[in-house]
């Protein structure tokens, strides 16, 4: 994935969000006939961290473990190699990939968390070449979730790296 289709997915999800809150207000309006049954909410207070999110209270948590071995023709998964994660509320959110050593461009996946059970879970990582031959024979691989929460009554997109790694071993 280049710079260019990053950018352009997480301006695809700030729209989204900020949709989704010009939505939600338009559709629930706190209503203007008093009813002794509903109590004003207090507003949020500032504060410098996340205090909320479109769906859920919570900040989404990763961690990766295992290995993956291709051996020039295909994929193993050794050991507990999986992609974990708890506490994902949004489909929006977006799983960024770190490969070292860089200057490789590997797809490495799972790339939203609209394709994963939320809101927790885990998945096998995906890896593709795209047509290179791999420069190295050992790679680390590292995640973080791109994630919206509302700081000061604005939405912000944040980031939460992922604990552990998983490592690729190109073994041919």
């Amino acid at each position: 994935m280049n710079n260019k289709q990053i950018l352009s997915y997480i301006i695809i999800f700030a729209v989204a969000i900020v949709g989704i809150f010009i939505v939600k207000d338009m559709v629930i309006q706190p209503s203007t006939s008093p009813s002794p049954s509903i109590s004003p909410t207090p507003s949020p207070t500032s504060s410098a961290s996340p205090t909320t999110s479109p769906v859920g209270n919570v900040v989404p948590k990763c961690w990766l473990t295992g290995e993956i071995v291709y051996d020039g023709s295909v994929f193993m998964h050794s050991g507990a190699q999986e992609f974990n994660y708890k506490d994902m509320d949004d489909p929006h959110d977006i799983i960024n990939w770190v490969l070292s050593p860089s200057g490789e461009t590997f797809s490495i996946g799972p790339n939203r968390a609209s394709g994963l059970k939320l809101p927790k879970g885990s998945d096998y990582l995906t890896v593709s070449f795209e047509g290179l031959n791999p420069k190295y024979d050992k790679y680390e691989l590292t995640a973080s979730i791109d994630y919206v929460a509302v700081i000061d009554n604005a939405a912000k997109i944040l980031n939460e790296k992922c604990s552990g790694k998983t490592t690729l071993i190109i073994d041919k």
